[in-house]
């Protein structure tokens, strides 16, 4: 089975408009925080963020202190080699354990993968029990 861990996830909401995305990476930049992910979607012309900071903290300061945090939690994230099925032992684990997905992005480079799953608040321990997750 990949690697497996619990990480926090921090949710803003953006304009939806060009260029807005970039004044918050070059923020995220400027401040020295390094992502494991990020994801951005537009809907009911708002822009949202999900991200995934290697250093939580310093991203929750960062956003708390400029009113740009609106939630946060937990994810999992796995990662490892890239080859075909890389995913199925961790799938298989939560469908044994009887934990549903609530979202899934994955993507794969340079011979390795990485995957985030969000599941119910009510699964985070079963999750990470099945997952085997540090």
């Amino acid at each position: 089975m990949a690697k497996s861990k619990r990480v926090t996830y921090f949710k803003a909401r953006i304009e939806n408009r060009p260029g807005a995305l970039l004044a918050v990476a070059e923020d995220l930049k400027t401040k020295n925080l390094d992502l494991l992910g990020l994801k951005g979607l537009a809907h009911a012309g708002e822009g949202e963020i999900l991200v995934i900071a290697k250093d939580p903290e310093k991203l929750r300061e960062a956003w708390a202190s400029v009113g740009m945090l609106i939630e946060e939690g937990t994810a999992f994230y796995i990662s490892g080699e890239d080859k075909t099925g890389a995913l199925a032992a961790s799938l298989d684990a939560l469908a044994k354990a009887g934990v549903n997905l609530a979202a899934i992005e994955a993507v794969a480079a340079g011979g390795k993968f990485g995957s985030i799953l969000w599941v119910a608040p009510e699964d985070l321990d079963k999750t990470a029990q099945a997952l085997e997750a540090s």
